[in-house]
């Protein structure tokens, strides 16, 4: 049942992760197309949502979704930004 559940999770997982490399390929300002505009970087936070949340879902999986939730909801004009390692 377990190995049924780590698979299943892992099907979730990968898409996931496949539509962030996307994102961070395309159109984020930190890594993507737009860096131009941004030479050095628009995230306030280390290491970038994105990243953040690319490395919780490889780490923890599902898990993590509440990690990469509190980040971005952190992630607004009023947050002071900083060091947040997952």
């Amino acid at each position: 049942m377990a190995k049924i559940l780590k698979n299943l999770e892992r099907i979730i997982v990968l898409p996931l992760l496949f539509l962030l490399w996307v994102y961070q390929k395309t159109i984020s300002p930190d890594h993507g197309l737009p860096r131009v505009f941004f030479p050095y970087g628009y995230c306030k936070f280390y290491p970038s949502c994105s990243m953040y949340a690319r490395e919780v879902l490889k780490n923890e999986g599902l898990r993590g979704t509440a990690k990469i939730t509190r980040r971005l909801l952190a992630c607004n004009p009023r947050s002071l930004g900083g060091v947040d390692l997952p």
